[in-house]
């Protein structure tokens, strides 16, 4: 079976909760985790290395960027938890592993599946952007190297919650029903066929809309983390330790 899984970010405790809770078999099932594996929570490192343990892939995410970057020496540190991340002997490894992954990934349902195709991305995608397939071609096939990681495409995927139909984005976080005019959610403007599964917007925790569903519950801050099986279109979470 294929498991989604909303943003980790350092939560590496209800990762391994959750991977028990679904009784994922690295055997049998495929994992995504839709991006920001790391930052802010307490363990960036252990979320990584379970993460690689069990086989996962995932598309890159804001957090990931900034790991990168700032391992990389392009960007200077802010406040994060990266520490042991940066430090570990296998830091490099899992580093690269995050740099490989893609911006976004098309995953058409299995035969007999309960579940829609999807594209996974872990923010959202530009109102102007109607051939996906092609936008995956060329971002995905790009060396991913640091001008990669800070190009408009990537940033746009990575960073976008409220924009305009010409794709001005706003830094608004909050509530999606709160974008300040005239920006909206990024997913008003979608039209595709394709169900898209996002993170990174927390403050919107887990939805589904009619095209569209985000998983990033905030685990983080509290809130649950998310898993969602295509296969079975079956909702799974766990809650947070807190502390």
């Amino acid at each position: 079976m294929r498991w989604f899984i909303g943003d980790l970010q350092g939560c590496a405790r209800e990762f391994d909760d959750l991977l028990r809770k679904i009784r994922f078999d690295p055997q049998a099932d495929e994992l995504w985790c839709l991006g920001d594996l790391v930052n802010r929570g307490p363990d960036s490192l252990g979320a990584v290395r379970l993460w690689r343990d069990v086989g996962g892939r995932g598309v890159i995410g804001n957090h990931d960027v900034y790991a990168l970057l700032v391992a990389a020496g392009r960007w200077p540190r802010k406040h994060d938890t990266l520490g042991p991340l940066l430090a570990a002997p296998d830091g490099p490894e899992l580093l690269a592993r995050l740099r490989a992954m893609p911006a976004l990934q098309f995953l058409p349902a299995a035969p007999g599946s309960k579940g829609p195709d999807v594209w996974a991305v872990h923010a959202g995608f530009h109102p102007r952007w109607t051939d996906l397939h092609a936008v995956a071609a060329r971002v995905n096939a790009a060396p991913h190297d640091d001008a990669w990681l800070e190009s408009p495409e990537l940033s746009f995927m990575t960073r976008v919650r409220c924009c305009t139909a010409s794709g001005e984005r706003s830094k608004f976080d909050r509530k999606a029903e709160d974008c300040p005019p005239p920006y909206r959610p990024w997913d008003e403007f979608y039209r595709g066929e394709p169900m898209v599964i996002h993170g990174h917007w927390a403050w919107r925790g887990h939805y589904r809309g009619p095209k569209t569903m985000g998983l990033d519950s905030g685990c983080v801050y509290g809130g649950p983390l998310t898993a969602w099986c295509q296969d079975e279109d079956r909702v799974e979470q766990v809650p947070a330790h807190g502390g």
